[in-house]
């Protein structure tokens, strides 16, 4: 079993970035790493214009349940665009 964990920080908020850290809800169980994977890709793909928009930087890792596999996405601004 897997879970996605997150951390996603609003850029200058009053001069100061604001980060908030915690699992993803999710409406199935990640069975596989595979199936992580591609919920974490799917997510970044349906979010990423808008979160470009409103300079918000999120990154996601999967983890098996119990012990941290990897961090796999990392969203950014940068000159505007999104570095992975």
């Amino acid at each position: 079993m897997f879970k996605i964990t997150a951390i996603l920080c609003v850029l200058a908020v009053n001069g100061q970035n604001l980060c908030l850290q915690g699992d993803i809800p999710l409406t199935m169980q990640l069975k596989s790493e595979e199936q992580c994977v591609n919920t974490v890709t799917a997510i970044g793909m349906s979010i990423n214009e808008e979160f470009l928009e409103r300079q918000i930087l999120i990154e996601m890792k999967c983890e098996k349940i119990g012990e941290e596999v990897w961090w796999y996405m990392e969203k950014h601004l940068h000159n505007g665009k999104t570095m992975l």
